[in-house]
Order: C-alpha cells, then structure tokens, then sequence
C-alpha cells in the first residue's frame, strides 16, 4: 500500500516541483529528491500544463483589463 501512495503522489509532486522552479525557492535537497523519485516525463508534462495555465490565466487578465477595440 506504500508503494501505492507514492505512485498516486507522484503528479502533485511533480506539479509542485515545477511551481517552486517557476517561483525559484527550493532547497537544494529538496530538487535533488525530486530528481531523484520523479520521472523526466512527469515533470515536463507538469511543466507543460503549469506554463499553459499561466499564459491562459495572463490572457484573461489582460482581456479583462484592457478594453475592446
């Protein structure tokens, strides 16, 4: 049942790597954990799905923000 509770965690963990990269604060052993019990896959679709929320949130900011012409 342990094994089955990382696998399970393993995406919020990946989302959360990626989100400490993007903000920059991370320890030194905490990334080199990460690295360590994360699959390269798992981070970069994590990465993906993190940096298009961010420009699709951006988007709508600045279409809320700036009027029509």
């Amino acid at each position: 049942m342990r094994e089955q509770e990382k696998s399970s965690l393993n995406p919020l963990r990946a989302v959360g790597a990626v989100l400490a990269a993007f903000t920059g604060i991370r320890r030194g052993k905490d990334s080199k954990e990460d690295l360590q019990k994360l699959k390269p896959v798992q981070i970069i679709l994590a990465a993906l799905i993190c940096a298009a929320v961010l420009i699709a949130g951006l988007i709508i900011l600045v279409k809320s923000i700036v009027p029509a012409q």
